[in-house]
C-alpha cells in the first residue's frame, strides 16, 4: 500500500470516527425544551404565575403575572427542566383560580420576578399561593387549558 493511500486511509477512518462520535453525543446531550402555554377558554382575562427553571439555568424563576385575553392562548415561558408550576386568576378575582397541589410564591398586585434555590422552604418574596404541578414528559408544548369548570 502506498503511503498516500495509507494517508487517506487513516484520515477517512478518523473522519469516520470523529463523524460518529458527534453523532452519538449529540442527542444524548441536548436536552428537551419545553414551552408552556396557557389557552384561557374563558369570557375574563386571566393573570399567570409561574415557578420554573430557565433554560441553562439552575435556580427557580418566581414570576407573575402574564395575562392571558379571553379565548387566546398565550406562551408564557421555555424551560427544560421537566416539572414546572403555574397558577392562573381571574383578573381581579384571585377567589377564582386554577392551582391546586402545591404552594408558591406570589406578590399581589404584582408584577413581580424573583429567584430562589431548589432548597428554599420559604417565601422570600410574597405569600404562598396553590399552584398546579406540571410534568412534561419531553413534550415540546405543554398545553394547559383554563376553562370555567375547573376553577
Amino acid at each position: 500500500m502506498s503511503s498516500v493511500s495509507r494517508f487517506f486511509g487513516t484520515a477517512s477512518l478518523l473522519g469516520m470516527t470523529g463523524l460518529a462520535v458527534v453523532i452519538m453525543s449529540t442527542p444524548a446531550q441536548a436536552a428537551s425544551t419545553t414551552t408552556l402555554r396557557v389557552c384561557n377558554h374563558t369570557s375574563d382575562a386571566v393573570l399567570v404565575a409561574s415557578s420554573y427553571i430557565p433554560i441553562g439555568g439552575s435556580d427557580w424563576r418566581n414570576k407573575g403575572w402574564t395575562e392571558v385575553d379571553a379565548g387566546s392562548c398565550y406562551n408564557v415561558f421555555k424551560t427544560n427542566n421537566g416539572t414546572f408550576y403555574a397558577r392562573a386568576e381571574v383578573k381581579g378575582d384571585s377567589d377564582r383560580y386554577w392551582g391546586k397541589d402545591i404552594k408558591q410564591c406570589v406578590e399581589y398586585p404584582g408584577p413581580y420576578d424573583f429567584y430562589t434555590g431548589s432548597d428554599d422552604t420559604t417565601c422570600p418574596e410574597g405569600e404562598p399561593a396553590e399552584f398546579t404541578t406540571f410534568h412534561s414528559h419531553g413534550r415540546p408544548v405543554y398545553q394547559w387549558d383554563l376553562t370555567p369548570a375547573d376553577e
